[in-house]
């Protein structure tokens, strides 16, 4: 955690961060996740982080094949592999952390009962359209 008066050390560049941001979003899209919405924290003081990409995955299989997905689509085409991917046991909630980037895919159940948008009401919210 970054003491008191200084600067948490950055990982990627903001603009890294933003490319990994939209490769994860056009997999999401791709493979029919729904509720895709990116906050940005990179204005919010406390923040570790840069982005939240949340998304709700219609079954544990399908968030198990959308967590694999944008984690190969990023290690592919940004040479970046996740310091961490969690949840893959149950698949109900993944998250896969690319250090100043997270990616949280969920069931609907989960995603509601922790409602992280309304956490992060006050960061800008990006909504993307489902596509069917």
């Amino acid at each position: 955690m970054a003491e008191r008066g200084k600067v948490r050390q950055k990982k990627q560049d903001s603009s890294q961060n933003y490319k990994m941001v939209q490769v994860a979003v056009q997999v999401l899209q791709d493979k029919k996740a729904k509720g895709i919405t990116v906050i940005d924290l990179r204005n919010v003081d406390g923040s570790l982080f840069d982005y939240y990409v949340l998304c709700t995955g219609n079954s544990p299989s399908h968030i198990d094949t959308l967590s694999r997905e944008v984690d190969d689509k990023i290690n592919e085409k940004m040479k970046i592999s996740a310091k961490r991917i969690e949840g893959l046991q149950n698949c109900q909630w993944v998250l896969l952390d690319y250090f100043d980037v997270i990616i949280h895919v969920m069931l609907k159940e989960t995603r509601e009962f922790y409602n992280i948008e309304n956490l992060w009401r006050d960061a800008p919210q990006q909504h993307f359209e489902d596509i069917e």
